[in-house]
């Protein structure tokens, strides 16, 4: 089992609009003449906030939405941040880095980094710390109809589990570890989630190139799976801007297409072929969240490989 480790300094920014948090990436695919706009965002958060990075209305995502919630109890500025869960929506609360409270219909529940919190439909959450500061991600999905009761995983829980999948025996580079935190382990009605951390620098995530997503040749209709990549990237090299290579290739294409993924920025892989290269100084980790299409279909392992690589894992 590779550990899990900080990577990368605490960042906030002002608050930017959701608009303002676009960002066209963009690829050259080999042997053709175009130019593959990828939808990115910048995913920092804002200091003592609870701000939206992914929505409707910034992107093509029909039933995930991300926001980011930063806080420090050392700055006059901090208050708890509430959080209301629509009443066909649900949620979770991630905890990056620091330790956090999370309240729920009078519940509070104590988390640390790697903890999840899963909340269900309707629920009014409140977001908070005793001291220091706390990071948390919040993912949720729309469109969902069955309540589920709130569910705590700690991330320590599931560590040295069949829920931790150790992957990359056959390329060395890609060895890497998978925690699947909101599984089947978790009831819920279209989300899966997990962190995902490399052995080394320079390493290679998500392999082999693999699809999972409604659309292309290859469409996996009502098992499909829309999916968020949030990166973290440090560079072992003083001064070097971190960046991964992300997949961006589709179903059909005969060579891989790779965009420039920056840290804390976030990438739709939806529509892709995704796996993650990183140049020979560049450590990173990712949480990844999945919106089953289908509500209750929450079955992950229904992919598309790319071809020839099916063995690659």
């Amino acid at each position: 089992m590779i550990a899990p480790k900080t990577i990368g300094p605490t960042v906030s920014i002002e608050h930017r609009s959701t608009a303002e948090r676009q960002i066209q990436g963009r690829a050259v695919v080999p042997g053709e003449d175009e130019i593959r706009t990828v939808e990115l965002f910048d995913a920092r958060p804002v200091l003592n906030a609870r701000a939206e990075i992914i929505t409707r209305g910034n992107s093509t995502f029909r039933f995930l939405r991300f926001a980011r919630i930063l806080l420090d109890t050392s700055e006059v500025s901090f208050a708890p941040v509430d959080v209301g869960i629509g009443a066909d929506e649900e949620a979770l609360f991630y905890i990056n880095r620091g330790s956090a409270k999370i309240a729920v219909d009078g519940i509070e529940y104590s988390m640390r980094k790697g903890d999840v919190l899963y909340v269900g439909l309707g629920k009014d959450v409140t977001v908070s710390c005793e001291s220091g500061s706390c990071d948390v991600s919040e993912f949720r999905a729309v469109e969902c109809h069955t309540r589920y009761p709130v569910q705590l995983v700690r991330h320590s829980d599931i560590e040295g589990t069949e829920l931790a999948a150790d992957l990359g025996s056959k390329r060395p580079m890609s060895k890497r570890t998978v925690f699947k935190l909101v599984d089947q382990n978790v009831d819920a009605c279209r989300l899966l989630f997990g962190d995902t951390y490399m052995s080394q620098a320079g390493g290679i995530g998500s392999y082999p190139p693999h699809f999972h997503g409604p659309n292309g040749p290859f469409g996996l209709g009502e098992d499909a799976k829309e999916e968020i990549y949030h990166f973290r990237c440090e560079s072992t090299i003083e001064g070097d801007t971190p960046y991964v290579l992300q997949n961006c290739s589709r179903p059909g294409e005969a060579v891989n297409t790779y965009v420039h993924i920056f840290d804390e920025q976030a990438i739709n892989v939806t529509p892709s072929y995704h796996d993650t290269i990183a140049p020979p100084a560049i450590d990173f980790m990712f949480t990844w969240c999945l919106g089953a299409f289908k509500e209750n279909n929450r079955d992950w392992y229904k992919i598309f490989h790319r071809p020839l690589y099916e063995n690659e894992w």
